[in-house]
């Protein structure tokens, strides 16, 4: 796939299909740790919950960072 500057018609970007395929892997192994560091989040809030429930401030920050890894998902 070639896509071309209007106002000059120069080809700037090439796009091949093993980038693409490169470009997926790469994305499908963010998507994977992310997961595993939602996952790992989950397990830690659950922990915190039932050993130190009294730490609000960690609770917090575990929960804020648990919230963000999910819109990355």
């Amino acid at each position: 796939m070639t896509m071309r500057q209007d106002e000059t018609d120069v080809n700037f970007l090439d796009i091949k299909p093993a980038d693409l395929e490169h470009a997926a892997q790469v994305l499908r192994g963010e998507l994977e740790a992310n997961r595993r560091a939602w996952e790992k989040t989950c397990w830690s809030i659950e922990y915190v919950k039932k050993n130190h429930a009294e730490d609000t401030v960690l609770l917090d920050a575990l929960e804020t960072i648990r919230h963000h890894l999910e819109r990355r998902m």
